[in-house]
C-alpha cells in the first residue's frame, strides 16, 4: 500500500503540473480550474507526448524520468503560479476537518480495490503483453499480425507502460486507473459534502453503481475504466455547472478529443469540443480550423501508431486503407476481427457470421436476457430518457440550457453508437448510467424544495452506499490478503501480478521462427488454447501465417493470414 500511495503521488504530481502549464498558458483569463481538472488535462497532454515518444523510443522508465525532469523544470519556472494554487487547495482541505477524514477513509477504500491482483481476463490476455511490447520496443510494424488485440491501440496501455514502475520495484504497479478513480471519487465526495440538493443524490447513485460495475478494473490496466471515468467527470461537471464549458474551456476541448485515443466508441463526444470552441470563436470556419488544430496535435501521434501497428489509420476498419505497407494486416483478416468485436459484444462464444446475420429483435432478446437486473433497468431508463428530456424542455423554459441540450444529445448519440457497434456494458457504462439517472435533474426543484426533508434521506443514502463500496472493496481485498500476516507482509509492496499466472499454472510452448537472414527468434503460446498469454513474447496461437520482417522483433511481422483465430 505504501508503494501504491507513492506511485499515486508521482502520477498526480506529473499530471497536475502538466495540466497547470496548459491552463496557465492557453487560458490565462480563467482561474477556475481545480486540481482534478488539471489532472485530467495533464493526463491527456502526457498521453499525447508518450504516443509521440513511442514512435521513436521504447516507453520505459526513461520516459518516466523525462516526464519527471520536465515536471521539475515547469515547477521551477512557474513556481509563483503553480505552488500557491496547490497550497491553497491543501489549506482548504485541511480547514475542513470532517471532509479531510472522509477523504482519508476514501483513500483507504480505494487502496483495498487498487492493491488486489488483477482479475480481468483481458489483463492477462493482452493488456500486460501490450505494455511489455511498449516497454521493450518503439511501435512495432505489423504487431497486430502477431495477435490482433495488440493492434487495439489504446493510449491507456502506453500510459501504463510509462507508469508501470516495473524497473523501480521489479514488478508492475498498475496505477493509472486506480489513481484516476481515486481523484474522481474525491470529486464526487466533494460534490456530496458541499451540496444540498439533487446533486447529492445524483452523485451518490452514480459513484455507487460505477464502483459496482468497475470493481475489478481498478487494479488492472483495463482500457475501459479510464475512458468511463473521463466521460463521467466531463458530463457530471457540465451538468452541475452549465457555465463550466466557458470557464474551463481547456478541459472541454482537450479531454474529449484525446479520449478518442482511449476508446473510439465514444466518438460523438467531440461535439462538446466543437461547441466549446464555437463559444470562443463564434464563427463556424474559425471553429473548424481551431478544432482541426487541436485534433492534429492530440490525434496524429496515435493515428501514426495505428498505421505502424496495423497498416491502417483506424483498426479494425479496412475502408481507411490509405497506405500499402508490407506489414499491413490482410483485409480478409481485419474483416474477421471487426466481426468478432461486434459479435462478441452481442452474444459471446457464438459463430460470428451467425450472430451478425440475426435481425435486431432476435439478437437483442438473447443479449438482454443475459444481462444482470440492474443493467437491464439502466438500459431501459436510458432508452426512454429522451422522452423525459423533450418533456422537460417543452414545459420548463426557466431551467433549460444549451449545455443541457448538448449533454443530452451527445450522451444519446454515444449510446446509439455503442448499441449498434459493440453493446458490451463495460465499454460505455458511464453514459448508460448518466442517461438512466438524468431524469433526477429534471426533478431537481423537488429535491431542493425542503432541506429538512431531503437532508436525512440524502445522508442515509450516502452512508449506506459509502459503506457498501467499502464492504465490497474489503471482500475483494481479503480474497488476496486473507490473514493478518499476509496483510503485514504486503503492506509495503502489493502482490506481484504474476502470482495469478503461477496460481493458474499456465504452461507455454516455444517455437523458433527464422528471419529472412536465418536468425532464429523464440516465440511462445499457451499449451492450452484460450488460456491467457503473458509470457513475453507470446501470442494466443502460433501458426505459419505470419513471419518475421527482419532479424529483430523491432522489425515487426508480416502476414498472409486469411482466417480468424480468437
Amino acid at each position: 500500500m505504501v508503494v501504491t500511495l507513492f506511485c499515486f503521488l508521482i502520477v498526480c504530481l506529473i499530471f497536475v503540473v502538466f495540466g497547470n502549464i496548459i491552463t496557465l498558458n492557453f487560458d490565462v483569463k480563467n482561474k477556475s480550474y481545480s486540481i482534478i481538472d488539471n489532472y485530467f488535462i495533464g493526463l491527456c497532454v502526457v498521453g499525447t507526448l508518450l504516443n509521440f515518444w513511442s514512435l521513436f523510443l521504447p516507453t520505459d522508465y526513461t520516459a518516466l524520468l523525462f516526464l519527471l525532469l520536465l515536471t521539475s523544470l515547469f515547477l521551477v519556472k512557474k513556481r509563483k503560479f503553480i505552488i500557491p494554487k496547490l497550497l491553497k487547495n491543501l489549506r482548504f482541505i485541511k480547514s475542513q476537518k470532517y471532509f479531510t477524514l472522509i477523504l482519508c477513509f476514501a483513500t483507504i477504500i480505494l487502496l483495498l480495490y487498487a492493491t488486489v491482483t488483477p482479475r480481468l481476463f483481458d489483463t492477462y490476455l493482452y493488456h500486460i503483453n501490450a505494455i511489455q511490447w511498449n516497454e521493450n520496443f518503439r511501435a512495432v510494424p505489423g504487431l497486430a499480425n502477431f495477435h490482433h488485440r495488440l493492434g487495439f491501440n489504446s493510449s491507456s496501455l502506453v500510459l501504463g507502460a510509462a507508469f508501470s514502475f516495473n524497473d523501480l520495484f521489479n514488478q508492475y504497479i498498475f496505477v493509472i486507473n486506480s489513481c484516476s478513480m481515486l481523484l474522481f471519487f474525491f470529486w464526487i465526495l466533494k460534490t456530496i459534502y458541499f451540496k444540498r440538493n439533487y446533486e447529492v443524490l445524483f452523485s451518490i447513485l452514480f459513484i455507487y453503481y460505477f464502483f459496482k460495475q468497475y470493481a475489478l478494473d481498478i487494479s488492472s490496466p483495463s482500457t475501459d475504466l479510464i475512458t468511463n471515468i473521463i466521460v463521467g467527470y466531463l458530463f457530471l461537471t457540465l451538468l452541475f455547472d452549465s457555465k463550466a464549458i466557458q470557464s474551463k474551456s481547456m478541459l472541454f476541448i482537450i479531454v474529449p478529443i484525446f479520449s478518442l485515443t482511449l476508446k473510439l466508441s465514444i466518438l460523438p463526444i467531440v461535439l462538446i469540443s466543437i461547441y466549446c470552441i464555437y463559444l470562443k470563436k463564434e464563427n463556424l470556419f474559425q471553429t473548424l480550423k481551431v478544432f482541426s488544430m487541436y485534433s492534429f496535435i492530440f490525434l496524429i501521434p496515435w493515428l501514426v501508431r495505428n498505421v505502424i501497428l496495423t497498416g491502417y489509420i483506424i483498426f479494425p476498419f479496412e475502408r481507411l486503407d490509405l497506405f500499402n505497407f508490407d506489414w499491413e494486416v490482410s483485409k480478409s483478416y481485419i474483416t474477421e476481427v471487426d466481426k468478432s468485436v461486434k459479435s462478441w459484444a452481442r452474444i459471446p462464444e457464438r459463430n460470428f457470421d451467425e450472430v451478425l446475420s440475426m435481425p435486431l429483435s432476435q439478437w437483442f432478446e438473447i443479449w438482454f436476457n443475459k444481462k444482470e437486473l440492474s443493467n437491464k433497468v439502466f438500459f431501459i431508463l436510458a432508452v426512454f430518457t429522451p422522452l423525459t428530456s423533450i418533456l422537460f424542455f417543452i414545459t420548463n423554459k426557466k431551467n433549460r440550457t444549451t449545455s443541457l441540450l448538448l449533454l443530452s444529445t451527445v450522451a444519446y448519440l454515444i449510446f446509439i453508437f455503442w448499441f449498434f457497434t459493440a453493446p458490451d456494458f463495460r465499454f460505455s457504462f458511464s453514459i448508460i448510467l448518466f442517461l438512466a439517472i438524468l431524469p433526477l435533474y429534471f426533478l431537481k426543484d423537488i429535491f431542493s424544495f425542503s432541506k429538512k426533508i431531503t437532508n436525512p434521506i440524502a445522508i442515509t443514502v450516502c452512508v449506506y452506499c459509502f459503506m457498501m463500496i467499502a464492504y465490497n472493496g474489503f471482500v475483494l481485498f481479503t480474497e488476496d490478503y486473507r490473514k493478518i500476516k499476509t496483510v503485514i507482509k504486503y503492506a509495503y509492496l502489493p502482490k506481484d501480478v504474476y502470482y495469478e499466472k503461477f496460481k493458474r499454472n499456465i504452461v507455454f510452448n516455444k517455437k523458433t521462427y527464422y528471419s529472412p537472414n536465418k536468425v532464429g527468434i523464440n516465440l511462445y503460446e499457451p499449451a492450452l488454447h484460450f488460456q491467457n498469454f503473458d509470457q513475453f513474447p507470446s501470442t494466443l496461437y502460433l501458426d505459419e501465417s505470419f513471419k518475421l520482417r527482419g532479424d529483430h522483433l523491432q522489425d515487426g511481422f508480416l502476414t498472409n493470414k486469411k482466417t480468424f483465430f480468437w
